[in-house]
């Protein structure tokens, strides 16, 4: 399968009380043409020619060697890094991509398994498939790591998006990392995942036919886990079509100490993308998606402790997603054009249980408690267009565009009920809190415009330089809000902000094989509306909240030959303006909290990322991050930052055999460098992974045609280790779920046909 063309809940504060504690934590084979072709004034043979010397070049191979197309787990994945084919970025952005081939191979369970593979990037697993990212220092659940889904924003649900997607529907996924925000806007203070899901193939010119289809079926043995994918596709008549369902489920996962509870989860998802090619170079695209899953937080954030202590699930967690998109190739100024128009609805329901122990660990006091999140409702969309230029002065770029989004999110709905037991455990009083409405309905509009200027004056020398403006306007209803704190919002119902963000960066090209790059880039993230409007009996609004904002240096060199490649980054973030807690005087009484922008910090560290095809068969790859990060108004150490860690790799695939071996090994040093009031210390751990995908059509029958077995052995040892990054509650006692012990051997087998 082949890009097409416009292939380009409740919240809890883990920190409080003074300003120095940062950040606070919020829960919650190709058989259809490329269509990029010129058109417009040019006669259709020259629209037939361009076609087809743009479809010669991107089928073509670098060397003898790197014959992996980045989608088959039997191919060499060969001596070049993947690059991104969706993301707009400067030239010297840090971008990494997981390419099909890899998603195949290793059978993750979700998301989380696939973006782990990432240098800079560790996992704060919260259950089965649930949990956040760190990237660069910063977790996705704090909105500074925002989810793209094929190149438009998926905002609504920080804590839960990355659950949404089931592998086998992801064609690949690109990571930004470092700021992104001079393309992408808020949020991408850290940088950005963007998953681009599968598209149809085939013909739309020709009479309609099914070209394909497919189901996988997989199984893995540390959770009892279960994976469905069926898909079908077909094109002609100007139109073709991909429809998907996908299915996965697991029961609580063993680790190495014993059982994790509550780190169940079922979902079921399915998609259909239905595509219109209207004339050669021209493609619209319609793309509905709906979602449901059930599953429980076993730890991390939000989960933390964890059971018997707090019982959280997402019972059930919803979202319905609609996409119209448009893509354009033209012989104007303007060469190409893309646009798009979106609609996300969410809607969870949060159950919370929340047990108290005496010493003789009976429970003493049970709060059971229901909040149903209802939405937000996301509309979006972008607009966007390349001008391409070559003069005496040199070759051009230039990008520029616009896009904007509206959120609207309902307050949330929640009852309780507060079971009071005496010293044997026999109850004394129950108390029942009825359905009441916990917040006002609140609303945030933005609109940004961005331009991205690239200049080659001379072959060695590309210099890029970015810039972009936001604008926000977020607005809140007064009912219910605490009569003690409706002051606060009296005259600012309504506020307005812009933010402006800018980028400048170089390649240089010392040598046919090395380049240097080098960037300086400002990124921010705007108060979301529930930040901005966060209101409770002792909780102060604070309307007049400014940007988070981060200035990053950066450089690095990229080595590449025929056969190998290898780029480092180093980098320095300064942030400033980040939200903290802080307790507050309003009306002249004591005991009130507000976030304002009073904490700054530094993040640092060096990034590698290398693969080289050492023979036809064998190639080696790896990834390494550092990370240090700083409270500077403290200075205290960042919470859940891995300091080091790595991945190596060895894969062995004959491009004439049925069948491909793959070797990795996952590991990170320990981590010492804490602060003890957020966080405990964690212990160094490599795990040894294998997989090997056999094509039964080659080496058992021709009759099986299409039909790979995939299997694998994870965590070898069964290793019982902690991912740095989880979230503790330094409140109770490191437990199996406090902070979360990672899953333990696992033994994984799928089949997988397609035709």
């Amino acid at each position: 399968m082949t890009t097409t063309p416009n292939a380009r809940a409740q919240t809890t504060n883990a920190t409080s009380g003074t300003g120095t504690q940062l950040p606070p934590v919020t829960v919650e084979s190709d058989k259809r043409a490329k269509r990029r072709v010129a058109t417009g004034r040019g006669s259709r043979r020259q629209r037939a020619a361009a076609a087809t010397t743009r479809q010669r070049e991107a089928v073509s191979t670098p060397s003898a060697t790197s014959v992996g197309d980045g989608r088959d787990s039997l191919k060499p994945l060969g001596g070049k890094l993947p690059e991104p084919k969706q993301l707009i970025h400067p030239a010297t952005q840090s971008i990494s991509v997981v390419e099909r081939a890899q998603i195949e191979q290793t059978s993750p369970t979700g998301l989380l398994d696939v973006l782990a593979t990432v240098p800079g990037i560790s996992v704060a697993r919260a259950g089965g498939i649930g949990g956040q990212i760190y990237l660069r220092g910063f977790s996705s659940n704090n909105f500074r790591s925002p989810l793209f889904v094929d190149g438009d924003r998926f905002r609504g649900r920080n804590t839960l998006q990355l659950n949404y997607f089931s592998p086998e529907e992801i064609e690949r996924v690109e990571v930004i990392r470092g700021p992104g925000s001079v393309i992408y806007g808020s949020e991408a203070l850290t940088g950005l995942v963007n998953i681009v899901t599968r598209t149809p193939t085939g013909d739309p010119n020709g009479p309609f036919r099914f070209t394909g289809g497919g189901w996988s079926a997989g199984y893995g043995s540390a959770a009892n886990s279960w994976s469905n994918y069926d898909w079908v596709q077909g094109a002609g008549g100007g139109f073709d079509f991909l429809a998907s369902f996908a299915g996965r489920g697991g029961d609580n996962y063993q680790t190495p100490l014993g059982t994790a509870p509550n780190s169940d989860y079922r979902s079921l998802g399915g998609s259909i993308k239905l595509g219109y090619t209207p004339t050669l170079g021209q493609r619209w695209e319609l793309t509905l998606r709906d979602y449901t899953e059930v599953d429980g937080r076993a730890g991390g954030v939000g989960g933390a402790p964890g059971s018997p202590y707090l019982i959280v699930r997402q019972d059930p967690n919803n979202v319905h997603m609609a996409r119209l998109s448009y893509t354009g190739e033209f012989d104007g100024l303007v060469k190409h054009v893309e646009s798009s128009f979106y609609a996300n609805y969410f809607d969870t329901t949060l159950t919370t249980t929340n047990n108290t122990f005496n010493a003789a660990g009976i429970a003493t006091r049970t709060v059971n408690s229901n909040s149903h999140v209802i939405g937000p409702l996301m509309l979006g969309g972008r607009l966007q267009g390349e001008i391409p230029l070559v003069g005496p002065w040199g070759a051009t770029k230039t990008t520029f565009g616009l896009d904007s989004f509206n959120e609207s999110r309902p307050g949330s709905e929640q009852y309780s009920q507060t079971i009071n037991r005496n010293a044997a455990g026999a109850v004394t009083s129950i108390v029942n809190t009825p359905l009441t409405k916990t917040g006002p309905d609140t609303a945030q509009f933005n609109f940004g415009t961005f331009v991205l200027h690239e200049w080659t004056p001379i072959q060695p020398l590309t210099i890029s330089a970015g810039g972009r403006y936001d604008w926000f306007n977020t607005t809140t209803d007064l009912s219910p809000l605490p009569a003690a704190t409706l002051p606060a919002f009296i005259g600012k119902q309504s506020v307005d902000a812009g933010a402006p963000t800018g980028s400048v960066g170089a390649v240089y090209r010392v040598l046919p094989t090395v380049d240097l790059l080098a960037q300086a880039a400002t990124s921010f993230r705007y108060p979301t509306n529930s930040e901005l409007y966060s209101a409770t009996a002792t909780t102060i609004p604070n309307p007049n909240l400014q940007p988070e904002r981060g200035v990053t240096y950066e450089g690095g060199v990229r080595f590449h030959a025929a056969n190998a490649e290898l780029k480092v980054t180093a980098f320095d973030t300064q942030y400033e303006n980040f939200l903290q807690t802080v307790a507050v005087t309003f009306n002249g009484v004591g005991g009130f909290t507000q976030s304002r922008n009073v904490g700054t910090a530094e993040v640092s560290g060096v990034e590698l990322e290398a693969r080289w095809q050492v023979t036809r068969a064998v190639n080696v790859f790896t990834n390494f991050a550092q990370l240090r990060g700083t409270n500077t108004v403290a200075n205290t150490p960042l919470p859940f930052l891995a300091p080091y860690r790595g991945r190596v790799g060895l894969q062995y695939a004959d491009p004439d055999a049925g069948y491909s071996v793959l070797g990795v090994v996952d590991w990170a040093a320990s981590k010492t460098r804490i602060d003890p009031a957020q966080e405990y210390m964690t212990s160094g751990y490599a795990i040894p992974k294998v997989y090997a995908t056999l094509q039964l059509g080659k080496l058992v029958s021709p009759q099986l045609g299409d039909t790979k077995l995939i299997i694998g052995i994870e965590n070898i040892f069964n290793t019982a280790y902690r991912d740095a990054s989880t979230f503790a509650n330094v409140s109770y006692p490191r437990t199996l779920t406090n902070p979360l012990v990672e899953v333990g051997r696992n033994f994984t087998v799928k089949m997988q046909h397609t035709f």
